[in-house]
């Protein structure tokens, strides 16, 4: 089922399988907690099934960004299902992960993010493309997020995606190495051939991958 959103001017599309429709937000915090749901614009989605590359991708990555943090700013890397709320759009998803730094940790509360997160990862399932390559896409742009990645391990495609000064999301390509420059953590660059191996990085790997970003700075 799609549904169309007019949000600032823009065309916002819900794609899914909607459950329930004109349910407040407050009335969805309190009745859907315990639910792999989201919540936009008083309709509640539910959410697909991961499979175990989904699995995979989303541990891999929740060890590389809080071994960063250990060692660089600070902060907290948060995964499904904490929510995050968005102020500027009618819209509260539970991000496969959410990286906050040290100015936003005031967003937490409990099990959600009040406000856009520094930086959102989407790892695509069977049935979520669509929701996490164009609806997510438009929410997390008119809502401020400043760094978006959209990883489909189906396809063994990425895209990389960072808020130009207009407020509007420019696709990032890697550079000539072949490494993704996040401008959202600065000094986070990532190999993204990484992406497309059938084995991803175990911890110790993923120790010394940081420890040779970390000496390049």
């Amino acid at each position: 089922m799609i549904n169309v959103l007019d949000l600032h001017d823009s065309v916002v599309r819900i794609s899914g399988d909607i459950i329930a429709t004109d349910v407040s937000y407050d009335d969805f915090i309190a009745g859907y907690d315990e639910m792999h749901v989201e919540w936009v614009n008083g309709a509640v989605i539910q959410m697909p099934a991961i499979d175990e590359k989904h699995d995979a991708f989303a541990a891999f990555l929740r060890m590389f960004f809080d071994g960063f943090l250990e060692l660089t700013t600070g902060g907290r890397v948060l995964g499904d299902p904490v929510l995050m709320k968005l102020e500027n759009v009618p819209s509260s998803r539970t991000p496969d992960l959410q990286v906050l730094l040290p100015e936003r940790l005031h967003q937490l509360r409990r099990n959600q993010v009040i406000g856009p997160a520094n930086l959102v990862v989407e790892v695509v399932s069977q049935g979520s493309r669509r929701t996490d390559t164009v609806d997510k896409l438009r929410e997390y742009e008119l809502g401020g997020v400043p760094e978006y990645w959209v990883l489909d391990h189906i396809r063994n495609s990425g895209k990389f995606y960072q808020l130009n000064d207009e407020g509007a999301y420019e696709d990032v390509e890697p550079d000539e190495n072949g490494l993704y420059h996040s401008k959202a953590l600065p000094g986070l660059a990532i190999d993204v051939s990484l992406f497309r191996r059938q084995k991803l990085p175990g911890l110790r790997e993923t120790l010394q991958i940081l420890e040779a970003l970390l000496l390049e700075k």
